[in-house]
């Protein structure tokens, strides 16, 4: 994976292990879950099911798999993650999902959101910040975050990305965070929240 097909995608990943370390499209899938800013939502017909762990997602057909690389923080080393990107346009502002899901969370999922966020604020610039605790089916707590920020690209110009996360306390003791990013412009059309709201935790 060349920095030029993801100019986000390893800043996020970073982010969303330190955050671990430190601590819509379609119908309603529960109308007593979710929050002001993400409820569950079944994915639209033809998105392809991903699954890591006790996490599935769906995206659309032609997203594909990439190697994220394992999080080089010992203090995640039990951490495992996986991502999917969009098809890279020309500019090389790419847009993907990142899920991350360690065995032994050191703090749970709304103090994690609110690590990320600190962070995204101190090394991003983050703005436009929305963070929120939300329910989540068969999740134990959730955390919803979503910042932008302005990013220098390969070409020396800047695009304004889209960040939204989802952090979830699983039943089974572990945790997972789930990421979507992508350019400002354009991001309904990619429809990467769809992607978040699309997130399932199995029984």
């Amino acid at each position: 994976m060349s920095p030029r097909s993801h100019p986000a995608g390893w800043t996020l990943l970073c982010v969303t292990s330190l955050a671990l370390a430190l601590g819509g499209c379609g119908s309603t899938a529960d109308e007593a879950t979710g929050g002001e800013n993400l409820s569950p939502a079944q994915a639209p017909d033809g998105w392809t099911p991903h699954t890591q762990g006790s996490v599935e997602l769906h995206a659309p057909a032609d997203w594909e798999a990439f190697d994220t690389g394992a999080p080089a923080d010992g203090a995640v080393a039990d951490a495992t993650s996986f991502g999917l990107q969009a098809p890279t346009p020309e500019d090389g502002a790419g847009s993907g999902a990142f899920t991350v899901v360690t065995d032994s969370p050191q703090d749970g999922a709304v103090a994690v959101a609110g690590s990320a966020r600190r962070t995204a604020e101190s090394t991003l610039g983050a703005t436009d910040v929305v963070e929120e605790e939300i329910s989540w089916p068969g999740a134990e707590s959730a955390a919803y975050l979503a910042y932008t920020a302005d990013l220098p690209m390969p070409d020396g110009e800047n695009v304004i990305f889209q960040y939204e996360f989802l952090a979830l306390d699983l039943p089974d003791g572990g945790q997972a965070v789930v990421n979507v990013v992508g350019p400002a412009e354009g991001y309904a059309d990619q429809a990467m929240h769809a992607v978040l709201a699309s997130v399932t935790v199995a029984p």
